[in-house]
């Protein structure tokens, strides 16, 4: 059985994670069938409501007895998204892009452990003198949100080196077996993908946007700050599509002299309500949909090359430990 210290610690079977996927991309049933396999289920609520985020939770209870994670994202959080993690007690609660350390004592308080996902040695030494139960890491390979500057390969055993005996989770161009025993070769006690279980059955994104990522290659990403109008100034990878080009043709000018800035360019239903998405929002496309996908923000890492196929997600978690646990048998051989 491929299991880690982390494991143990957070209770889970094996040491795979989906990753958080903000607007709840990576919603409930995406969640449930990750912990069902044996993974760590995290809920993507970065950006919603409080009353949206307890529903989902307590959805994922009604679906699973395994533990689970929610993930919010620091920037897009009030203290009324955190305090509703607290009220349902998750097990898990994961915090991006910000300083998590105010938050440890009150997780810690009612039993939920904490994760703090950093881009950079300096922040993850931050995080682990703040208490962290565990520090997530994310490579420069990573899509969506993403602010290292440094691969995977290099930040990950750097970070291990700087806060360990402190359990790593890796994030970050990791789709497949190989990624999954690379990360725990550097040092992780477990991985998170993203653009893998994008490309799931139960995942939210609209069904095109999963075919044009499964197409990819990691040629065709690019971290960039064009995606700005609810977070501004946030580095993220995403596909380039025309948007991107158009931007690009046009000399790449800043926010407030982009080509069809403001622009209705879609419309999806997002916690219940259809909301305008307008060109350069950070939002994705998720099921319900409306629009064409070359004016929207489509988040994918670099990953997106070794992805060939939409997949159940209990499928994904099976193969990723069934390829690992074999390359680890055939390393000691």
């Amino acid at each position: 059985m491929l299991r880690t210290g982390l494991c143990e610690q957070f209770g889970t079977d094996l040491p795979i994670w989906n990753a958080g996927m903000g607007g709840g991309l990576a919603g409930v049933d995406l969640a449930a069938a990750v912990s069902n396999a044996g993974g760590l289920g995290v809920l993507g609520m970065g950006g919603l409501p409080a009353p949206v985020i307890r529903e989902h939770v307590q959805q994922v209870r009604s679906l699973t007895d395994r533990p689970f994670g929610v993930n919010l994202i620091m920037p897009l959080m009030d203290d009324a998204a955190l305090q509703c993690c607290l009220d349902e007690r998750v097990p898990v609660l994961i915090l991006f892009w910000g300083d998590g350390g105010p938050y440890v004592d009150r997780a810690h308080a009612i039993g939920t452990k904490i994760v703090v996902q950093v881009g950079t040695v300096a922040q993850a030494r931050a995080a682990a003198a703040a208490g962290v139960d565990a520090v997530m890491v994310q490579g420069f390979e990573a899509g969506g949100h993403n602010r290292a500057s440094t691969p995977l390969s290099v930040l990950l055993p750097a970070v291990v080196d700087a806060v360990g005996p402190l359990p790593v989770i890796a994030a970050g161009g990791i789709a497949d077996a190989r990624g999954v025993v690379a990360a725990l070769a550097l040092g992780a006690q477990a991985v998170s993908l993203g653009t893998r279980f994008l490309c799931s059955n139960e995942s939210r994104a609209d069904a095109g946007y999963k075919e044009l990522v499964v197409r990819a290659t990691a040629e065709d990403t690019v971290h960039t700050r064009l995606f700005d109008l609810e977070w501004p100034d946030a580095p993220h990878r995403v596909l380039r599509n025309r948007v991107v080009t158009t931007w690009e043709a046009a000399g790449s000018p800043a926010s407030g002299a982009r080509p069809g800035e403001g622009k209705a360019v879609g419309r999806m239903p997002v916690a219940g309500q259809v909301v305008e998405l307008l060109r350069y929002s950070i939002f994705m496309p998720m099921e319900g949909f409306e629009g064409d996908l070359d004016d929207q923000v489509l988040y994918a890492g670099q990953s997106c090359a070794l992805i060939d196929s939409v997949e159940p997600a209990a499928e994904i978690v099976r193969t990723l430990a069934a390829g690992a646990e074999a390359l680890l048998k055939n390393l000691a051989g």
